[in-house]
């Protein structure tokens, strides 16, 4: 990876960077939705953290408010919807602009490539905004072509391509979405101080039904194709004949939930999985966790893997996209091959029957996500290049 795509590392106690004499920077985020995910969540999270640095922070929705709408009103965003109809709509560019025009942001941040492809098209008609975008994903440019001349048109109205890491980047310039000099690293941040008060007598055990003291492996995430629960399901059965007590929570909701529990009732494990659904503060259920595993075929940088280790809980994952910048191997947790049972299995077991291992591991990762990914650290990194692109030329 080119040096020049390396993240910008700043110092995360300094006094924030606010704009030129003090002046506040409108800050315009683009999103389809603010359904729950990653993408939405980094937003949310940007939404608080920018106001702190100055700006003024705004949010369109151009499809659906989504269920996290509302937090970006009570911590004093400004939302708006324009109820996009599903397909290429093209009169959205006209109200986009209207929408920039009424708002007059300095800077247009968005997420997803079918958001920069109408926000760029319509700043077209502004004179004054700097367009960026931040790249969530990295599967869909390789699956279809459709996707990649449309990122390739998209990116061509970006100033700025963000990429949440090195593997995500390096997609990015395989498949010629943007030129490399585009690009810039800002690894996901997460608000720490949230998950830190980790405590194996969590009141949620009870009410699943968990025994004190059992052994919980937990995940977190839509219940769908690539995070690849079954596997997760198949290599709990097998620690369940090293760790009898142990119990499996899942934790989120999606077309593959009747699926799984017919595969959990097939191993007989019901009496010891656990499926707890959607939950708005998903978070809360990592404080009764043990272990913290991640299954997935694809991936760019969970969010729910960084939470984890800032509470303390060491991570099993598959070694896949953004997750060994994520993971130091055998340190701050384990990584194994995607769709290997028998290494996941092991690395679950390892971790169940270790408590010395489990606990320093947990600990390193902690530390790691404290300093590298620190939410402060992150909405810094963007707001810098932000008053790059805004200050006046000589």
């Amino acid at each position: 990876m080119p040096r020049e795509l390396k993240e910008e590392m700043v110092d995360i106690h300094g006094d924030p960077p606010f704009g030129k004499d003090g002046a506040v920077l409108r800050v315009l985020h683009v999103v389809l939705s603010l359904d729950v995910g990653g993408l939405e969540r980094n937003v949310v999270n940007q939404v608080r953290e920018g106001q702190l640095l100055g700006q003024d922070v705004s949010v369109v929705c151009l499809e659906r408010p989504g269920v996290l709408a509302s937090q970006v009103e009570a911590l004093g965003g400004r939302l708006l919807c324009l109820e996009k109809p599903p397909g290429i709509q093209l009169s959205m560019v006209r109200r986009t602009r209207e929408t920039f025009r009424q708002l007059r942001p300095d800077v247009v941040h968005t997420h997803q490539i079918a958001t920069l492809f109408y926000a760029g098209l319509a700043a077209k008609g502004v004179p004054g905004l700097h367009i960026v975008h931040t790249e969530h994903g990295r599967e869909a440019y390789a699956s279809r072509a459709r996707t990649r001349w449309l990122g390739r048109l998209a990116g061509l109205q970006a100033e700025l391509f963000f990429c949440l890491t090195e593997d995500m980047a390096a997609h990015v310039i395989a498949h010629r979405i943007v030129p490399c000099r585009k690009i810039r690293i800002i690894h996901n941040g997460i608000d720490i101080t949230r998950y830190q008060q980790k405590s194996g007598s969590c009141p949620l055990r009870g009410t699943l039904g968990i025994p004190h003291g059992a052994t919980v492996i937990g995940t977190i995430g839509r219940l769908v194709d690539v995070k690849r629960q079954d596997l997760l399901i198949h290599g709990f059965s097998r620690l369940k004949g090293t760790v009898p007590s142990a119990h499996l929570i899942l934790v989120g909701d999606g077309p593959l939930r009747s699926e799984l529990e017919q595969l959990v009732d097939s191993l007989g494990l019901k009496d010891s999985v656990h499926f707890v659904g959607y939950q708005p503060e998903a978070w809360k259920y990592l404080h009764m966790m043990d272990v913290f595993a991640l299954t997935s075929s694809s991936e760019g940088m969970p969010q729910a893997v960084l939470e984890a280790s800032v509470a303390g809980i060491p991570v099993v994952a598959s070694r896949v996209g953004g997750l060994p910048e994520v993971i130091d191997d055998g340190r701050t947790g384990i990584l194994f091959p995607p769709g290997d049972v028998d290494s996941l299995t092991r690395s679950l077991v390892e971790l169940s029957t270790c408590e010395l291992k489990a606990r320093r591991m947990g600990a390193a990762a902690r530390t790691l996500v404290e300093f590298k990914f620190n939410i402060r650290r992150m909405a810094s990194d963007y707001h810098r290049h932000f008053l790059e692109l805004t200050e006046p030329r000589e």
